[in-house]
């Protein structure tokens, strides 16, 4: 008998530990469930992985039918309701801004797909898609293009699938996004066609395929293109996202404590301001600085080649600077950034200059600064005029905020994150914010010399065109402005009077209406970051260090200014008024 209690004791052991053990496997660690939440959101958007460096997803393009929209945003309400849960858990101070963040990343994927629902009002979203599905597969250098191209020609294949379900889902949507996506698809037909030729030359075993798959997408996108054509355009405003959404991009994309109401207010209080210093300035400029083109020699032998090996030059020469002036940090072992010039299957994409970072979870990293093509067949007169921008350092400004301090280096910093959250994260209000602070640092810290009245001018009125960004995006997106009003509004208040200018602000603004809040990131954020910088500067007196500053502030990752006071342990409604 007390052998029989003895074998049973020892069962109900065994059976207490198995479900121990059961449980403590079940048992979700927080640092689990922000990974099984992001990673929810980087299935659903695969382009956007790949782009990151995430290429678990490298085969598909992001499915928006109704039954997969639905099953998103069902998992992500339930994201939500855990994360209100984890509120009132017992979490450290980094779990409980980790916290925040996912929050932020799950309620804004929940707002695009729920509340504002642009697979329903965008076609430009869906033949985006399907070129940037293509051109990130491109860049990345985390595989040799033998593989990647097994990935190109499976997008390539599901983009007829794509646009169909953008016929399913859209209805009368804005003027305005209808050709922006007649412009795109036009675009995107001519890259398909480059893209499918360049790879049928390099991999020939593969080429009926890819001509195959190509020209299948590529007569999608032309019925797409007539179906767009056909279209019966909503209202004028129909863009518009309107407040309430704005208000919540705010809050749960940026942390803001303003709503939309305030950030106009505060918009056109910086406009004013700096319309009032760039006209003052101005005026000195040309009362004082206006003595016409310099003197200067230009060799007989100077080439196309000699221009990119100046980019390449300036670039590195501002890392130099960054260094000898105690300005931040440069790792040893930062990845190269090599400025080219835009590769032909990219041009009808890109016509001026641009930034591409290597993903954050890429394990091979290169950034490309992307410029415009220089011709072969340069004039003598063009050649001098660009003998002169090189002579006189023209490079600079767009090497501040791409490459050195600007987004190369900022972007490289916030990769090395070990935490995969902070490494996810691309929060454009630190982004831009950081770059647009960079490039007032260099100009006091004497990058142009002691003093440089045109540059400094230059400087001005990219601060003026910023915060007219600001009003144009809130009204446009609350409804105050239609899209012909903002051009319109723009040209007047920034003095445009030249036909490329005037060019440039209507593509300018057809962007903003396609991307609301993008644009207040930028002068907002640096507002942001400068009112750290005072805090932390008047809290550590004469112990302060700007580079120690800089530092702290970009290892942290591109995280939204506003939550930066939490890291430095700083009360923000103290410093803020």
């Amino acid at each position: 008998m007390a052998r029989k209690i003895i074998v049973a004791l020892v069962v109900i052991s065994c059976i207490l530990i198995t479900c121990e053990n059961s449980q403590a496997r079940n048992k979700q660690t927080f640092e689990d469930f922000c990974l099984e939440a992001l990673e929810t959101i980087q299935s659903f958007y695969p382009v956007r992985s790949t782009e990151m460096g995430i290429h678990a997803y490298d085969h598909r393009l992001v499915d928006y039918s109704s039954k997969s929209v639905k099953g998103m945003i069902k998992k992500l309400t339930n994201y939500e309701k855990q994360l209100y849960k984890y509120k009132s858990s017992k979490l450290n101070k980094y779990q409980q801004l980790n916290r925040k963040l996912v929050k932020g990343n799950v309620d804004v994927a929940l707002l695009d797909l729920k509340a504002i629902k642009w697979h329903k009002k965008s076609p430009q979203l869906y033949i985006q898609e399907a070129v940037d599905g293509v051109y990130f597969l491109l860049l990345s250098d985390n595989s040799p293009l033998s593989e990647r191209v097994v990935s190109i020609i499976a997008r390539m294949k599901a983009a007829p699938a794509l646009l169909s379900t953008a016929r399913k889902n859209i209805k009368n949507p804005s003027a305005v996004f209808i050709d922006a996506a007649l412009e795109t698809t036009e675009t995107a037909m001519q890259f398909y066609r480059e893209v499918a030729g360049e790879l049928m030359n390099k991999f020939p075993e593969r080429a009926d395929n890819i001509l195959k798959v190509s020209t299948t997408a590529r007569e999608a996108m032309n019925d797409f293109s007539t179906w767009l054509s056909q279209l019966t355009p909503g209202p004028e405003t129909a863009f518009a996202i309107g407040k309430d959404n704005f208000d919540y991009k705010l809050a749960h994309e940026y942390f803001l404590g303003m709503d939309s109401d305030s950030l106009l207010i505060l918009g056109e209080q910086l406009l004013e301001e700096s319309q009032q210093a760039y006209r003052e300035y101005e005026q000195y400029v040309e009362a004082n600085h206006q003595n016409g083109s310099d003197s200067v020699f230009v060799p007989a032998t100077f080439t196309r080649t000699d221009i990119l090996d100046y980019y390449n030059w300036e670039t590195e020469q501002e890392r130099i600077f960054l260094e000898e002036h105690d300005i931040i940090t440069v790792p040893e072992d930062i990845a190269p950034i090599t400025v080219i010039e835009t590769p032909p299957f990219l041009r009808t994409m890109i016509s001026g200059v641009t930034y591409q970072p290597a993903g954050p979870f890429d394990s091979v990293q290169h950034g490309y600064f992307y410029v415009r093509p220089i011709p072969d067949d340069l004039d003598r007169k063009q050649l001098e005029a660009r003998y002169r921008y090189v002579h006189r350092r023209g490079f600079k400004g767009l090497v501040i905020h791409e490459g050195y301090p600007g987004h190369h280096l900022q972007l490289q910093i916030a990769g090395r994150h070990n935490d995969p959250v902070r490494k996810w994260q691309h929060n454009m209000m630190l982004v831009e914010g950081w770059a647009l602070y960079c490039e007032e640092i260099m100009y006091h810290k004497g990058l142009y010399g002691d003093k440089n009245p045109s540059r400094w001018l230059s400087t001005l009125g990219g601060i003026r065109f910023c915060a007219a960004r600001i009003v144009v995006d809130v009204k446009l997106h609350i409804g105050q402005f239609t899209y012909d009003e903002a051009v319109a509004w723009m040209i007047e208040v920034l003095d445009i009077n030249t036909d490329s200018g005037r060019e440039f602000i209507a593509k300018e603004v057809r962007r903003y209406c396609q991307s609301p809040t993008i644009q207040m990131s930028y002068l907002i954020g640096k507002r942001e970051i400068m009112k750290l910088c005072e805090a932390v500067k008047a809290q550590e007196r004469d112990s302060f260090s700007l580079k120690a500053f800089h530092d702290r502030l970009l290892a942290e990752g591109s995280i939204p200014p506003a939550l930066l006071w939490e890291v430095f342990e700083l009360d923000r409604e103290q410093f803020v008024h």
